[in-house]
């Protein structure tokens, strides 16, 4: 374990809260806040070397082995892509984007938005430090690097945008990947950020047991003006922060009110060759998802929003 001060202040931080890991042997960490700025993580942390064990081979979504998909695959992978594709919209319409331009998305998994990327006219590159950047670069086509985005070496000033959905919270130095997307952006090019809102009514209303706040995996907690300030501090301006999602996205409330229905949980329970438990807590997961829609749609729209994506220029 380290321990890391602000890396807005370089103070040290304030007790706040502590949280179980949700994955065994549940593991205790505590997360404190600045005192000067109010930026929250983790501290002690699992350093960047012995931070992998705390990701299960299930963490992220995987796409089915040989064979024709399950129905429930098959409504789960509906579902995937329309968020996708909603993001994908305001992704071109917020970063002023245009067919054939060439964007990078980091921590891209196994491709899914990369698809919707290349439907949508972009021509897309990725990097993911998971074996999911295999599938995607070698079934399905993709410019994919194994890696960190520092270790995957990209020319300077490729790309016309970069983003970094649900990335920035899970780095050890924000900063210091902020610097690399800089150097490899073009002039004027842009960056899109979405990270939890620690500001959010969600937030707000579950505190600790939040599922945004995923200890030791979520190593920082931002807000909107927290987040601002920080690329700031790297050279980029904020232009829009975005608060409003689609109607079909309030997994973080659900998972939040029933933490047993979380589906890295079930994906965990299937991967064990436990089909009936995956089987109930998709089930669960499902009705808590379309009971949530309506109340986290129009918390979107007060601008309290759970995830907010930041878009922002290069200065």
């Amino acid at each position: 374990m380290e321990q890391s001060n602000c890396i807005l202040c370089h103070k040290p931080g304030w007790p706040w809260f502590q949280k179980a890991d949700k994955f065994p042997p549940h593991e205790l960490f505590r997360v404190v806040k600045c005192p000067q700025c109010g930026l929250a993580w983790v501290n002690p942390r699992p350093a960047a070397d012995e931070i992998g064990r705390y990701y299960p081979s299930t963490y992220s979504w995987k796409p089915e082995g040989d064979g024709p998909p399950s129905r429930i695959h098959q409504l789960e992978k509906a579902y995937r892509f329309h968020l996708l594709r909603f993001e994908t919209r305001q992704l071109i319409a917020h970063a002023q984007l245009d067919k054939g331009d060439l964007v990078l998305d980091v921590g891209c998994s196994s491709g899914d938005r990369l698809l919707v990327m290349r439907d949508a006219g972009l021509v897309p590159s990725g990097v993911e430090t998971s074996p999911a950047a295999d599938y995607a670069r070698d079934r399905l086509g993709f410019d994919v690097r194994r890696g960190t985005l520092e270790e995957a070496h990209f020319p300077e000033a490729r790309f016309r945008a970069v983003t970094l959905y649900n990335v920035m919270e899970h780095v050890h130095d924000p900063r210091r990947l902020l610097a690399e997307v800089r150097r490899i952006l073009a002039p004027g090019g842009r960056l899109v950020v979405q990270v939890p809102n620690v500001a959010s009514l969600q937030a707000r209303i579950f505190q600790g047991r939040w599922a945004a706040v995923d200890v030791p995996r979520d190593l920082y907690y931002y807000t909107p003006r927290l987040l601002g300030r920080l690329l700031d501090a790297e050279e980029f301006e904020a232009m829009a922060v975005v608060y409003h999602t689609s109607l079909l996205h309030p997994p973080t409330a659900a998972i939040s009110a029933v933490p047993w229905a979380d589906p890295q949980r079930f994906w965990q329970a299937e991967s064990s060759g436990s089909a009936l438990e995956g089987l109930a807590r998709r089930l669960v997961w499902a009705g808590l998802t379309v009971a949530a829609m309506a109340p986290v749609w129009l918390e979107s729209r007060t601008g309290y929003s759970a995830i907010p994506t930041t878009f922002a220029r290069k200065k």
